[in-house]
């Protein structure tokens, strides 16, 4: 779905990623944004985000997404696929595209 953006908007990894950079520009650079980013939605401290903790994170930065898109940028984001997200994977997504 990810290749067939133009057919599944909704799965454009691109567009996605540009929902979640919007808020850096109310901060210095992207890694403050960054570090800000997975202090909100790492809400057990364990360093990681699943995908429920993402989830709810975005909703609670007003960023909403539906499942597929979710799935999309989890998918994005966890450059390793061991279903979670570090700072490092986190940071290093967000750089890449900005």
């Amino acid at each position: 779905m990810e290749e067939n953006a133009t057919v599944f908007p909704e799965a454009s990894v691109e567009a996605l990623v540009d929902k979640i950079k919007k808020g850096a520009c109310k901060f210095n650079s992207l890694q403050e944004y960054a570090v800000h980013l997975m202090k909100v939605l790492d809400k057990n401290n364990d360093s990681f985000v699943d995908l429920n903790e993402f989830c709810a994170g975005l909703q609670s930065l007003n960023i909403f997404v539906s499942k597929q898109e979710m799935h999309t940028l989890l998918r994005r984001f966890d450059v390793n696929g061991d279903g979670k997200i570090s700072m490092e994977e986190f940071y290093n997504t967000l750089a890449a595209n900005f």
